[in-house]
């Protein structure tokens, strides 16, 4: 009885040992996915995302910085906007999500490496960014549509990014303006069609109005762990130029109209030139006084010959010539 009951027991420790062993695995398994990387592309930008959850930690001043050795230095601290012309990195807190957002723009290699999210001195969460080289992406593009018509925002995206939620956000007011919810349009008028053959989706705007013109980003919402709220890689700027078409009309008829005066102002003046050529040309009175004048006359065929008939008086010379015409 006592040989079985220490051998259950000596199983029992087994099992428990195996049982800790296995949530330690489980453990550090959820730290290695705490520490997955932030996938960033060259020369587009990235949104992190940190989540608190104490109430202490929402009064505190909440600041984004870069693990370098022992120290961590401060990249920026929070701001009224995300969006800051001239700066790469801002940081904003909705107290009432209790969410931190960073972003990065325009990103290089050299941004790569561990970042923190803290609320004064408090740790808050720590992140890996890596920032990879992306033919595809990266870029700015120039993109026009007219009012009243259709416009079409075409985005590329790595392949690794096939099963991920495609985002386009608007810079507007400082912020960037989500276009899309996870399962729909925000505003109606937009649509949007993924192809993962060709890793490209495009987003639709029908009836275009003026409020549609602007900087919009591509991404994608990016989650690697469950727990964690993930993050949006935006890896192309779109610049949309919505220009009136019935101003292009007018801007067309009122270049024609001074085409065609232009024309009639040439016009006129060469006829006006031709006609003082041609008064210029006709007969003086000479020097001396005395008018000439020629007379032709034409004889019947009878007469071959030219006859030259001159008379005068004392102030006129004229001359008569006469010719034959020959049938």
């Amino acid at each position: 009885m006592y040989r079985f009951t220490e051998t259950r027991v000596l199983s029992s420790v087994k099992m428990m040992k195996t049982l800790l062993f296995f949530t330690i695995c489980l453990i550090k398994g959820h730290m290695g996915d705490d520490a997955d990387a932030v996938t960033g592309i060259s020369g587009g930008s990235v949104i992190i995302n940190c989540l608190y959850n104490p109430e202490t930690t929402k009064e505190r001043a909440k600041s984004f910085c870069k693990v370098s050795g022992s120290e961590c230095t401060t990249m920026t601290e929070e701001k009224k906007d995300l969006w800051i012309p001239g700066e790469r990195f801002s940081l904003t807190d909705d107290t009432t999500l209790r969410l931190i957002s960073v972003l990065i723009r325009n990103l290089t290699v050299n941004d790569s490496g561990t970042y923190r999210c803290k609320a004064d001195s408090k740790l808050i969460q720590e992140e890996k960014l890596e920032v990879t080289e992306e033919s595809c992406c990266g870029t700015s593009e120039e993109q026009s549509a007219y009012l009243g018509g259709t416009a079409v925002i075409r985005c590329r995206y790595p392949e690794k990014y096939n099963d991920h939620i495609k985002q386009l956000f608007k810079l507007q007011n400082g912020s960037l303006q989500a276009s899309f919810t996870p399962r729909s349009a925000i505003n109606p008028r937009f649509s949007l069609n993924d192809n993962k053959q060709e890793q490209v989706f495009t987003v639709t705007i029908v009836n275009v109005s003026r409020h549609d013109d602007g900087v919009y980003f591509c991404g994608a919402h990016v989650t690697n762990n469950p727990t964690k709220i993930g993050y949006s890689l935006l890896s192309t700027e779109i610049n949309l130029h919505v220009t009136d078409f019935s101003r292009i009309i007018i801007i067309i008829i009122i270049i024609s109209v001074c085409v065609i005066l232009l024309l009639i102002a040439g016009f006129t003046l060469t006829v006006c030139k031709r006609r003082g050529d041609a008064h210029s040309q006709l007969p003086t009175i000479p020097s001396d006084g005395l008018l000439y004048t020629a007379v032709s006359f034409q004889k019947h065929e009878e007469s071959l010959s030219e006859d030259t008939v001159r008379f005068s008086n004392s102030e006129i010379y004229t001359t008569v010539i006469y010719h034959t015409r020959l049938h």
